[in-house]
């Protein structure tokens, strides 16, 4: 008798476990509080402090005055070309060329004796 007693108290505690449970769904149940109950869709603006908080602090670096002629002309003067240091003589004709590159007036000689033999062929 008293087996069966401990039975239907275990039975009537998990019913009103249940019953809570029941009334809830199962997706309402994992679903943060928050998320779970869809607010109302308003077109305002949420409020900001300051507007500066949306921009990124290096879109704000502008100059406060236009750059003269004279200023951009004394900032670019150093940009003059310079000159060549690696002028040397073609060992074969003994016109000037750049180190370690091909001297223009023998690529041209070759060339030319290329394609006429290219063409008679």
């Amino acid at each position: 008798m008293a087996a069966a007693l401990a039975l239907h108290q275990s039975r009537s505690w998990l019913a009103a476990m249940r019953a809570p449970l029941a009334r809830m769904s199962l997706a309402a149940a994992f679903v943060p509080a928050f998320l779970a109950a869809p607010k109302p869709f308003t077109w305002a603006i949420p409020s900001l402090p300051s507007l500066l908080e949306l921009l990124p602090p290096w879109l704000l670096a502008v100059p406060k005055k236009k750059t003269s002629h004279s200023r951009k002309a004394m900032r670019s003067a150093n940009k003059g070309l310079k000159d060549k240091q690696n002028l040397v003589h073609c060992e074969s004709c003994g016109s000037p060329k750049l180190a370690h590159n091909l001297c223009p007036k023998c690529y041209r000689e070759l060339n030319v004796g290329w394609k006429a033999k290219n063409r008679s062929a």
